[in-house]
């Protein structure tokens, strides 16, 4: 694979050559502006097209993602064997077996994220199945004074890795970091919420491909915007007073 073909309509319009690979994507915006539905979208697409995803659940679980795709007609029960997530467990240390290709471990530690990154290319055949690592609202991570930094050196170079990628942001914390984030993905996407609530996304920068800088507003329904927003605000006054302790 050495271009990710849009699977929906609309889409295509801004990305009509899809996204190079390998590359890295960022999708970034205010918190709570939809960016993990986007993100699905674009995940969608890899899973169609023969894509394997190491799954980072950071602010979420596997409940919740699974709902998000089940928006977009996808059962991630049909896609087992090609998805190998990561749950986020803040007392863990090394990464520990749930079930068949799910982990958890703690994420504040980068040690850790490379450490499941090659576990999981093993597990998922990454010789003859293109994968690609995954994982929404990093900037979360960096609430922990003991782990911030050393983190957010991990992500940078991890964006510039060469691996594929796709991470999701929230520009309005940390916005100095997250400004360096956006530098060095290949590509760039903006999501941004308008007046009825309606999500926006634009396309600020793609690598060897064209694109087009239309603002555009995603076909997605008021309750599905609803739901999704509800559930992040729930994860984050829940997670980011732990991380501030650690």
């Amino acid at each position: 694979m050495d271009k990710l073909n849009i699977e929906f309509d609309w889409l295509k319009e801004v990305l009509p050559e899809g996204i190079k690979i390998p590359s890295s994507t960022l999708i970034s915006g205010p918190g709570g502006s939809g960016k993990p539905l986007i993100a699905a979208m674009l995940l969608t697409s890899w899973l169609k097209q023969g894509g394997s995803i190491i799954y980072y659940l950071i602010n979420s679980g596997k409940d919740y993602t699974e709902k998000i795709f089940s928006i977009y007609d996808i059962n991630l029960k049909n896609y087992v064997n090609r998805i190998y997530f990561v749950d986020f467990d803040l007392e863990g240390d090394q990464p520990v077996q749930i079930a068949e290709n799910h982990v958890k471990t703690n994420l504040l530690k980068p040690e850790n994220w490379q450490t499941t990154i090659d576990q999981a290319k093993n597990q998922l055949d990454a010789k003859n199945h293109p994968t690609i690592i995954f994982g929404a609202a990093l900037n979360i991570l960096l609430f922990s004074p003991t782990f911030g930094n050393q983190i957010f050196n991990y992500f940078k170079e991890l964006i510039e890795s060469g691996e594929n990628s796709l991470f999701t942001i929230s520009n309005n914390v940390f916005e100095v970091k997250m400004r360096e984030l956006e530098t060095r993905a290949d590509n760039l996407l903006f999501t941004h919420s308008g007046r009825n609530l309606e999500l926006h996304l634009q396309t600020a920068r793609m690598k060897d491909v064209l694109f087009k800088e239309t603002d555009l507003v995603v076909p997605l329904t008021e309750e599905e915007l609803r739901n999704m927003r509800s559930e992040a605000e729930r994860m984050r006054k829940h997670l980011i007073p732990l991380l501030k302790k650690i």
